[in-house]
């Protein structure tokens, strides 16, 4: 399997995909997580995601055993205890009967190196609640020693806990040899323990293959180092459902707009076609939203112009009372100084100016004709220099005649102009909402006073004129007014829905975009995905086959490709499989224990693939369910995998360290007993018989037990000894002369009496009890008979003989038994 992970593969495809900026940039965030991709989306995605795929380094990892496991006050183990092992290539058996703590040392390991424990993740707070040891009142500790190829000494993995902390305030630390304490993270693990995970607990033995098809499908992508695929995948689809979602909703909201619109009232005598040309905006095509937002924000556009008429209508201004009256006395005054002027010298040099500047005209445009005021002497050139000169004169003199008129004829002009022409606004009818006639009349009446009336009759007339036209517009302003506010109120409901619609479609435009590169992106990852994957599974699904070879033994079921199939809610594993030569479906045929032996099958290929630094495995019970023809599958396949790897085991199944007695298949056995107050004992033990041969022979020698309890006890440590010698001589007879195990088992099985299981172990015959004792005596001698004897009823009656002879006269017998 390549090191490579999923980020990496899925780059180098990137690189040479070509895919559009908005695709390949929601790939890669997809990749980095969920905040990734939301930023992504939210910017069309054309923003780069601000990290790139595999970009916090640690360190290299190294291949790496397990030294010794060490717990405190965890699961069930109370005071400090340490399960010791060979750092190096073996097998090791961890056996003890159950509720003896052995699974704890594996759940501790787990824990404490991956921080989470299979056992209880996803499950229900009731699953975390008894992680402490109940009898432990102080701190509790796990310490994981390790090993690292090319490293001195030994690296700590330790995660401590204060007695009263949650099982989440732990706090945790490794420790390399010769260096300080530090995170757990700086080991580089992290990756590694998904891709290569090396803990296979009994739970997950069973919900590995006994799940959803798309769980199974889910946890066979995991063993793959697939996780990151997945989730990239979900977080595409899930997007790709949102957006499609998004997408729809102004398609799905513009029916109950259009009937709002066409429920808008129109007036005959004021017509309002917003509500129209919104229905033919929104019916388009492709609807104009540039339009619809503009009728929501308050165009007020008609056929008519009627809206505009009514705004400019509102707008009209006309000049003050206390102007008219200024622009009044102004052009009195200058009438009064005027008037002040009459029959003085430069009133009079004003006239004769006037006169003589007429005279000159005359002059210019009929020389030398005679005057024609006075019929006497000819206007000649003469005369005309005279008059020039004198005209000159009496204009000096007329200056002040002449600044009086123009100040009349200024003052006159502003008057007049201070009320402009009669605008169009008001021309015609207003739709009833305003009427003009009014103010139209007396803009007619003034416009004639200012065009004709003297000024004289100005001054009498205009303040009043004027007065009662401010008075007239004032009133149609106000009515104009009143009539575009009511037509705003009318229309501001069927604004606010446009613009609330307008805003959704630009929404729903955007969506529809982005569903389009969701889409895009989601296809090329799922291509380039089914690649990776198909690479990966190939090696796996290889192994997979071998492995349940292996385990399968004497099972009709033969096991075809592992394929991957589907997507979304369809995924699935295809295990298909022949019964007989007969086509079936894996999981419906297969017993509890072949679909063991089916999650080891996909276990073991990903635990121990080339690339991983972990040359360890922690397996927990995998005996269970198991008939003993797979037992024997299983002893040599742990076997094979502990020729180049650390393999633990933990079992409460004696058939497995008998398997691998018999098969002699080298391995270390470890026995877990528990007492009271979860004190947790570990010892050395190879052998079941020569085990109870040494409880018995301590039993023997203690003080601390009345004698006839000690008698008892010794008894049926010796009878179990025999027992235990009897069923290996058994099986290694009948299973080398090819005989079924289930068929052994069931013949160990019926052998209920001590007579019948050594008779069954001397004769191959468990009915011939009666010869026994007679076969025991010439082949053992006499010493054999008393032993058998003494086993077989000292557990009912008290042995009365020596207790210490005793076991080593049954010490013999058994070794005799199992030649």
């Amino acid at each position: 399997m390549s090191t490579a992970t999923v980020e990496q593969l899925i780059l180098e495809r990137l690189s040479s995909a070509q895919l559009p900026d908005p695709v390949d940039n929601l790939v890669v965030a997809s990749l980095l997580g969920d905040d990734d991709l939301a930023a992504a989306l939210s910017s069309d995605g054309q923003s780069r995601a601000s990290s790139q795929p595999g970009s916090d380094a640690v360190n290299e990892p190294v291949a790496t055993y397990l030294r010794a496991v060490t717990v405190e006050g965890f699961r069930g183990v109370g005071p400090q205890v340490t399960l010791r092992l060979d750092p190096g290539p073996g097998l090791t058996l961890v056996a003890g009967r159950n509720g003896s703590g052995k699974s704890s040392f594996a759940e501790a390991a787990e824990l404490a190196l991956t921080g989470d424990n299979k056992r209880w993740s996803g499950r229900t707070v009731i699953w975390r609640a008894g992680w402490r040891n109940l009898h432990t009142s102080g701190d509790s500790r796990i310490a994981v020693g390790l090993a690292a190829d090319g490293q001195r000494g030994v690296t700590s993995v330790v995660r401590e806990w204060p007695h009263d902390a949650a099982l989440e305030s732990g706090t945790a630390f490794a420790q390399v040899p010769g260096g300080p304490r530090q995170p757990v993270e700086t080991l580089g693990w992290a990756v590694p323990l998904e891709l290569y995970r090396p803990f296979l607990s009994y739970s997950e033995l069973g919900t590995l293959v006994a799940g959803r098809p798309s769980e199974m499908y889910d946890a066979l992508q995991a063993i793959l180092g697939l996780d990151q695929l997945i989730d990239a995948e979900r977080r595409l689809n899930d997007a790709r459902k949102k957006f499609d979602e998004s997408s729809k909703k102004a398609r799905q909201a513009l029916p109950d707009l259009l009937e709002q619109l066409s429920a808008y009232p129109e007036y005959p005598a004021d017509p309002d076609d917003r509500a129209r040309r919104a229905e033919a905006a929104l019916r388009r095509r492709t609807p104009d939203l540039d339009a619809i937002e503009a009728l929501a924000v308050g165009d007020q556009r008609s056929d008519d112009g009627m809206p505009d008429r009514l705004q400019r209508v509102t707008s009209l201004t006309l000049p003050g009372s206390d102007a008219v009256a200024e622009a009044v006395q102004l052009l009195l005054t200058a009438e009064r100084k005027v008037a002040g002027l009459a029959g003085t010298p430069a009133a009079d040099a004003r006239r004769l100016a006037s006169l003589l500047t007429t005279a000159l005209n005359h002059y210019a445009d009929h020389p030398g004709e005679p005057c024609p005021v006075c019929a006497g002497r000819p206007l000649d050139g003469s005369w005309a220099s005279r008059a020039r000169i004198e005209v000159t004169r009496l204009a000096d003199a007329a200056r002040d005649a002449d600044t009086a008129h123009e100040a009349v004829r200024a003052a006159s002009r502003t008057l007049r102009t201070m009320v402009p022409a009669e605008p169009a606004a008001l021309a015609g009818d207003l739709g009833g909402k305003a009427d003009a006639t009014v103010a139209r009349d007396l803009w007619q009446r003034w416009a004639k006073l200012a065009a004709d009336g003297s000024n004289q009759r100005l001054c009498a007339e205009a303040s009043q004129v004027i007065a009662g036209l401010a008075s007239a517009v004032d009133q149609v302003r106000a009515d104009a007014a009143r009539a575009l506010q009511q037509r705003s109120e009318a229309w501001q409901p069927v604004a606010a829905a446009l613009a609330g619609w307008a805003e959704l479609a630009r929404a729903s435009q955007h969506a529809g975009t982005m569903l389009a590169h969701l889409k895009s992106a989601l296809t090329w990852l799922k291509a380039a995905g089914r690649d990776i994957r198909n690479a990966r599974l190939a090696p796996f699904a290889e192994m997979s086959a071998r492995v349940w070879e292996t385990l399968r033994q004497e099972s009709n079921v033969e096991l075809g490709p592992i394929r991957l199939e589907g997507s979304a809610t369809q995924r699935r594993v295809s295990l298909d499989v022949t019964v007989d030569g007969v086509k079936g479906a894996a999981l419906s045929v297969m017993s509890q224990g072949e679909l063991h032996a089916l999650a080891l099958a996909l276990f073991l290929p990903r635990a121990t693939a080339s690339d991983s630094p972990f040359r360890f495995l922690v397996i927990d019970d995998p005996v269970q369910s198991m008939d003993p023809s797979k037992v024997d599958g299983l002893a040599h396949l742990l076997a094979q995998v502990a020729a180049d790897r650390q393999v633990i085991v933990f079992t409460h199944d004696d058939r497995l360290p008998e398997a691998l007695r018999r098969l002699q298949l080298p391995a270390t056995v470890w026995e877990v007993v528990r007492r009271e107050r979860s004190i947790v004992e570990l010892r050395r033990n190879d052998d079941p018989v020569h085990r109870y041969l040494d409880d018995a022979r301590a039993l023997a020698r203690t003080t601390e037990l009345p004698e006839d309890a000690r008698a008892v006890v010794v008894a049926g440590f010796c009878r179990s000894a025999l027992e235990a010698a009897c069923h290996e001589t058994v099986r290694a007879r009948r299973i080398a002369a090819g005989t079924r195990h289930a068929e052994v088992e069931q013949a160990l099985a019926r052998a209920q009496t001590l007579h019948q299981v050594v008779a069954l172990a001397l004769f191959d015959d468990a009915s011939r009890g009666d010869q026994v004792a007679a076969r025991l005596r010439g082949r053992f001698g006499p010493h054999a008979v008393n032993a058998f004897r003494a086993a077989k009823t000292g557990t009912h009656t008290t042995y009365a003989g020596d207790l210490t002879g005793f076991v080593e006269d049954t010490a013999r017998l058994a070794a005799g038994l199992r030649q």
